[in-house]
């Protein structure tokens, strides 16, 4: 299997699926179908971006690292922290402060990014960390101080998948792609579209996101707070290994979008922000054409991958043009 490949189309398809859940979020509440799609895809894009990061992460070993932090994750944020805020403000007129302590919209990734590197140091010398940063997240949603600012509550809820993908090597996903672990992934999947469509309630959304304490989540799904956040791991983890068993491991044609998906994920929301003031927006609402999402979402993934965007945009994003 060529590895690389593999991960280029995994994270080509989760940056739609991004993009296309940002596009849903705007029509919720108003089809079932609409919202048992938009339940799916949050229960797997970002923990699997996820933990393809943490794959491809390495313990910091030395002050190189933490300037390579500084300087592509960082910086980024900064940067974009303040452009989106006088985006949404001085263009549309949003109430939105400029800060940088509580990051913006998409923004909470690359601020929780720099802290998993760091937990790293704490976490990365055994694979039974895994379960100590399960049970510290269940434990830090019972904390009002861990919420948004500094991404602190999404940085918890996530960590045990960074964690995963930091300890599983290359072999652990060549086995995902056998035959047998195909076949059951297949069938899991329709299981876990139909509990959801059957079962889920669209308010569950906040038991996706992670970003506050349990405290500030009024809809339940289970008895206890932290058996709601165990089964949305519970269904979380399955379907992260649904998706990545199921991802195509040779050459597609949007595999070369898998290498630019920082570039889409950080000018994408200045599209969809656009987007809903647009009388397409408005028509899709009124006439309930949600299919065309799925067309919106593969134009501005299309667009923002191409090449020419790409060397505009990585001076702001710190990497190399090329």
């Amino acid at each position: 299997m060529k590895r690389t490949v593999y991960f280029d189309n995994a994270k080509a398809i989760l940056i739609y699926f991004v993009v296309l859940g940002h596009l849903l979020s705007g029509y919720l509440l108003e089809n079932e179908y609409v919202d048992t799609f938009y339940l799916v895809i949050y229960l797997f894009h970002m923990p699997a971006f996820i933990l393809i990061a943490g794959h491809f992460s390495r313990r910091i070993k030395r002050i190189a690292d933490l300037t390579k932090i500084a300087k592509t994750l960082l910086l980024p944020y900064i940067i974009f922290q303040l452009i989106y805020s006088l985006y949404y403000k001085n263009i549309f007129g949003d109430n939105v402060k400029i800060e940088f302590l509580e990051p913006r919209y998409a923004l909470w990734f690359l601020l929780s990014m720099i802290m998993w590197k760091i937990m790293l140091l704490a976490f990365g010398s055994h694979r039974s960390m895994v379960f100590v940063s399960v049970a510290i997240s269940l434990l830090a949603g019972y904390m009002s101080e861990v919420n948004e600012w500094l991404s602190l509550s999404r940085t918890f809820f996530f960590f045990p998948f960074f964690l995963l993908g930091y300890y599983l090597d290359r072999e652990n996903f060549v086995k995902m792609k056998n035959k047998w672990n195909v076949r059951v992934a297949s069938i899991l999947a329709v299981a876990v579209v139909l509990i959801v469509y059957l079962y889920g309630d669209i308010h569950w959304q906040e038991w996706f996101f992670g970003r506050v304490p349990y405290e500030d989540i009024h809809y339940g799904i289970l008895q206890l707070n932290v058996l709601s956040r165990l089964f949305i791991y519970g269904l979380m983890m399955v379907s992260t290994y649904i998706f990545l068993t199921l991802v195509p491991k040779g050459n597609r044609w949007y595999t070369t979008i898998g290498g630019k998906t920082l570039c889409v994920y950080l000018l994408h929301l200045f599209i969809v922000r656009a987007f809903k003031e647009t009388q397409i927006f408005e028509w899709i609402e009124d006439t309930g054409n949600y299919v065309v999402l799925f067309g919106v979402a593969f134009m501005i993934v299309y667009v923002l991958s191409r090449n020419w965007v790409w060397r505009i945009t990585a001076p702001l994003i710190t990497v190399n043009k090329k």
